[in-house]
């Protein structure tokens, strides 16, 4: 059942709708420390700005996760097959 969690990215607080209140935490957290991060490095930008470059890092990251698990699949696949092959020929 969701729930509401407050949260505070760069120091505004959000009532957040959540079924997983610790998960929600922890993106929060973890949303608020690139922000700040990116703050500090781009002082001169807009909280805006530095939102959509954050956005556009956690998509980059997300992205990277994705190749890197298609990747993995792929490579477990192939290694099936070869399983496979060495079981057909065993069986023969």
């Amino acid at each position: 059942m969701a729930q509401t969690v407050n949260v505070s990215i760069l120091g505004i607080e959000y009532p957040l709708r959540s079924n997983d209140e610790a998960l929600t935490l922890q993106l929060a957290q973890e949303v608020d420390a690139q922000l700040r991060e990116l703050q500090e490095k781009l002082p001169a930008q807009s909280t805006t700005t530095l939102a959509v470059l954050s956005a556009l890092n956690f998509a980059e990251q997300e992205a990277h996760t994705k190749e890197n698990e298609r990747r993995e699949l792929d490579r477990i696949a192939l290694d099936l097959e070869t399983l496979a092959g060495s079981l057909e020929q065993a069986m023969e």
